[in-house]
């Protein structure tokens, strides 16, 4: 008779394939450990609650390694995000209207755009809004609306008709995660619905995103894979999303 694996073990078996593989097939696991599909599921869920997984139809992917609170992440990749923001900085160009998010990621990059620059910026982000207006080129619209207070984003019903009266040229998105299926999420379902809006009305759409922070997911979705024009990221293996059409800028 086959020894009987014990749920712990088999949990920890779940979350070292997920490191291993970078996401479980709820099928293929069930396969693998000898078990049902029922009881893989139960395992996941059990591992998601945790907070050790990210559930998704199917299976799981790594959790997104991004603290929920802005103020939370500021001190983390501080070299990876100033990297990432001079990479970026080249996407705007003079003339342009541009949508922003929020996220470090995004404000580092506020801050290091080129003072000749000449352009129309609109953000959801206060502390965006503060950098930018530093330059004196730039158009600065601040969306109105609640701010909420983990993210530092406007979010709400203000801010999404006002995000549907503009033609954007580019917008610039800073994902909590970033992967070829789960697409573009975040941890916040207020600000999901305000940058999903972002993204549907720009011409282009650039992601901002270190390396940690690509192959995981959050709990909401912003957009597919697919939506994405431009990766800017400090990670050497981008393959997979390469091969969904997305243009990496290496920071």
């Amino acid at each position: 008779m086959a020894k009987r694996v014990l749920a712990p073990e088999r949990r920890q078996r779940l979350v070292r394939l997920l490191a291993d593989e970078g996401r479980v097939v709820a099928s293929e696991a069930a396969a693998r450990l000898g078990v049902s599909l029922d009881t893989v599921r139960r395992d996941l869920d059990e591992l998601a609650a945790a907070g050790a997984v990210h559930r998704v139809h199917g299976g799981a992917l790594p959790p997104s390694p991004s603290a929920r609170r802005f103020v939370d992440r500021r001190e983390h990749d501080v070299a990876a995000k100033a990297a990432i923001a001079d990479a970026a900085h080249g996407l705007v160009a003079d003339g342009q209207v541009v949508v922003m998010g929020g996220g470090t990621s995004v404000l580092e990059l506020a801050r290091r755009l080129p003072e000749a620059l000449r352009a129309t910026v609109v953000t959801s982000a206060p502390d965006v809004a503060v950098a930018l207006l530093e330059h004196e080129g730039l158009e600065v619209v601040a969306l109105g609306g609640p701010v909420h207070p983990e993210t530092r984003t406007v979010v709400g019903a203000e801010a999404v008709d006002a995000l549907r009266a503009i033609r954007a040229d580019l917008c610039i998105l800073g994902a909590c995660s970033l992967h070829p299926d789960a697409g573009v999420t975040v941890l916040h379902r207020e600000e999901a619905i305000v940058e999903r809006v972002m993204l549907e009305r720009a011409a282009r759409v650039a992601v901002l995103a270190a390396a940690g922070k690509l192959g995981s997911g959050g709990p909401y979705v912003v957009g597919p894979a697919e939506a994405v024009d431009v990766l800017v990221t400090d990670a050497a293996d981008t393959a997979e999303l390469e091969a969904r059409g997305i243009e990496v800028v290496r920071a």
